[in-house]
């Protein structure tokens, strides 16, 4: 397309339109451009490409470049990147490259605040579009408004709908003579001591990274203070409450030191990785780890001969499900049409099911959980019959708070920190 020349008005012209009346002034200035040859400039249009910034898939394919691929299917005009980095360095690196104005235009954010990624800690920065003329509302559980929504308006779309549990191998418990996933902390306890016996390790832990402790961490308080205590993210917000002198949070973080006095934890479990949790899970070595749902289907696929179940922690009664993954569109990115446009295919009835049909997570439109695959045995009835309670960290005051609780749980492993100091820096993050 040719460019168009683009001129000033003249001195000229400056000076008749003081002479002039209001009345005459536009069509006085375009007789000026159109007689010296001038043309006003064209509006810019916008790019056909996008850049999606997501956290790495640690199994299975990633569920991103599914979603952009079935994008590019449907309009092969448009062309979509996704960009994956590790997932306990993809916020951090999220937040630089917003603070820098060179961030993707889509990426993947934690609902509610208490991350550095997350919704919306984003939005009251001013790094996020408001999504109220797209599809985003109806990808929102009742009830979890309050994690996408600020000053009424909406600014991010779920992706999926997650359990935060227990993933387990029961094939490989039972080869060892658990016949059934225990239902008490101290038949937990037990079942420990023979999978040890056995070789094996009833849970692995990455213990080295942050997301996974403190994802680890908010399982442990579902039955310790989420049953007993629903509004206790309220009551922290009031002052009417403390980490540090909650009975419900102070019996939480202690189980680590139980279970790994117990030998529930495999070898080293602070220097565990991602890859260790995938490593032990696949190749046998461990029954059973705190993770997303979805990675029930993942690692069933890497090995054919598991039973992945999900279930609660031992003992509960309750269990975290909600969003876990949604996208948000950068404030600043220079295709704000073509990037909800890629929104609402993801929320559309063609769209909807791509992101959970790789992730194994509950498409967020649509859940029906009366019609769970085999995978969701262990939480079915839990989750038909609403005991269930959002990912705590979703609704705490700052990301540092949640980095405060993983950073302390590698403490408690390593013998450096106590409950009493893990707590009171979350107290103190607050």
């Amino acid at each position: 397309m040719p460019s168009r020349k683009v001129c000033s008005m003249s001195q000229h012209t400056r000076s008749m339109r003081r002479a002039v009346a209001p009345a005459a002034i536009s069509a006085l200035a375009l007789s000026a451009l159109v007689l010296s040859g001038c043309t006003a400039a064209a509006p810019a249009e916008e790019s056909t490409t996008l850049v999606l910034a997501a956290p790495l898939t640690e199994t299975g394919d990633s569920p991103y470049k599914a979603l952009a691929d079935a994008f590019m299917a449907k309009y092969p005009e448009y062309t979509v990147t996704v960009e994956e980095t590790s997932n306990d360095t993809y916020g951090q690196n999220l937040t630089t490259k917003l603070q820098a104005g060179n961030a993707a235009d889509i990426f993947e954010l934690a609902p509610g605040r208490g991350q550095d990624r997350s919704v919306l800690t984003l939005a009251e920065a001013g790094y996020l579009l408001p999504l109220d003329d797209t599809n985003a509302k109806s990808t929102i559980p009742a009830g979890n408004e309050d994690q996408f929504e600020s000053d009424g308006k909406v600014y991010a779309q779920g992706l999926d709908f997650a359990v935060a549990g227990i993933v387990a191998n029961l094939a490989l418990m039972k080869a060892d003579g658990i016949d059934e996933y225990p239902t008490t902390y101290k038949d937990l306890l037990a079942d420990c001591a023979t999978a040890k016996a056995a070789g094996h390790s009833f849970f692995v832990i990455a213990g080295a990274m942050v997301p996974n402790t403190g994802f680890f961490s908010m399982v442990l308080a579902g039955d310790t203070v989420y049953q007993d205590d629903p509004t206790f993210n309220t009551e922290r917000f009031e002052d009417k409450v403390t980490f540090a002198d909650d009975k419900g949070w102070n019996e939480a973080l202690g189980r680590f030191l139980e279970m790994n006095d117990a030998g529930c934890f495999q070898e080293a479990p602070e220097a565990g990785t991602f890859d260790t949790i995938t490593n032990n899970l696949v190749g046998e070595v461990s029954y059973a780890g705190a993770i997303p749902s979805g990675a029930a289907f993942g690692l069933g696929g890497a090995n054919p001969n598991a039973q992945f179940v999900v279930f609660p922690f031992p003992g509960a009664d309750i269990v975290s499900a909600s969003v876990n993954y949604s996208l948000g569109i950068n404030a600043k990115t220079a295709s704000p049409t073509l990037a909800k446009k890629f929104l609402d295919f993801a929320s559309s009835a063609e769209g909807a099911g791509v992101f959970p049909g790789v992730s194994g997570n509950l498409p967020v439109v649509g859940a029906d959980f009366s019609a769970l695959p085999p995978q969701y045995d262990g939480v079915k009835s839990l989750l038909t019959d609403g005991k269930t309670y959002a990912l705590p960290n979703s609704g705490w005051e700052s990301g540092e708070v949640y980095n405060n609780l993983g950073t302390g749980v590698q403490g408690l492993f390593t013998g450096q920190a106590t409950v009493k100091d893990v707590l009171e820096s979350m107290d103190s993050a607050w």
